[in-house]
């Protein structure tokens, strides 16, 4: 199990540390008995090998704590990819910017959530880092622990008030892409703060449709339990059923027609899903149709 830090154990943390400064003098000369040059590079280099002693003598000898590489990453920013814990804290205690963006507006944040390094998670909010920034794709936080389903983040980010039905540049909100890739557990911890379990992206695909399409059955049980809407189509008329017909899974296929799901829906080239099973040669589901009444 984590361990969670209580914000006000990471901020007495941060306090302590931020109060341990040395004169510029004294930092450099330090700088200097470990062969380490006072330099960009160095400083970046440093809290990527999570140096931490290192960065705070920086800090202390005039370096500014947000200062970025050529290509826009920031000393804090390399520390969290590399979860280098203790680094990070004296990063954020030398007054390092929670919410500073690289390139691609991406956050500090953001980035722990995606490799999933839960105590940097913690200690970023309780710094105060944005729940709702987006990226250069309108992606949140929040869509980054969902999309690589780390449950006990997308708790800790819930908790903390992130919006749920935030959408990204196409329209997908986070439980869609939990569901695209068949995460049901973090699914159901979106769907019980409130997500919409029929919302649709920009082609008019929902988190059933795409469950669906990657052949993910209890992902696809889960959503038709909490009230999705099986015979919604996308913008070519595609439903759950024709594309798990399309794709080949049998077990989808089956549960969708337990459920009810309309045999005679046609997608934009008039085709049931009886026919794209034909096109694709999938001979059992082409006879489980049949053998629901399909024609």
């Amino acid at each position: 199990m984590r361990r969670i830090l209580s914000t006000f154990t990471a901020l007495s943390l941060l306090v302590a540390l931020a109060g341990c400064g040395k004169s510029r003098d004294a930092a450099r000369a330090e700088l200097a008995q470990m062969n380490i040059a006072y330099t960009d590079k160095a400083f970046i280099q440093s809290a990527r090998e999570g140096n931490a002693a290192a960065i705070a003598l920086f800090i202390d000898a005039g370096m500014n704590p947000d200062t970025k590489t050529s290509a826009g990453q920031s000393a804090l920013e390399a520390a969290v990819l590399a979860n280098q814990v203790d680094t990070v804290k004296v990063l954020l205690g030398k007054g390092a910017d929670v919410n500073a963006k690289n390139k691609s507006n991406g956050t500090a944040l953001m980035n722990a959530v995606w490799k999933g390094h839960a105590e940097i998670v913690d200690l970023l909010l309780a710094q105060g880092a944005d729940l709702e920034v987006r990226d250069d794709r309108g992606m949140t936080a929040l869509m980054f622990g969902a999309w690589e389903n780390h449950t006990d983040i997308l708790k800790a980010l819930l908790e903390k008030g992130a919006s749920v039905d935030a959408r990204d540049e196409n329209g997908w909100t986070a439980m869609m892409r939990a569901a695209v890739k068949g995460h049901t557990e973090s699914m159901f911890m979106l769907l019980e703060k409130g997500a919409d379990v029929n919302a649709g992206s920009m082609e008019g695909d929902t988190a059933l449709i795409r469950a669906a399409q990657g052949g993910h059955t209890q992902t696809v049980k889960a959503l038709l339990e909490r009230g999705a809407d099986i015979n919604r189509q996308d913008k070519l008329g595609n439903t759950a059923l024709l594309k798990a017909a399309q794709e080949g899974h049998k077990e989808v296929v089956s549960v969708l027609l337990e459920k009810g799901a309309d045999l005679s829906a046609v997608d934009s080239e008039g085709k049931t899903a009886l026919n794209v099973a034909e096109d694709q040669r999938h001979t059992e589901i082409v006879q489980l149709l049949k053998d629901k009444g399909a024609r």
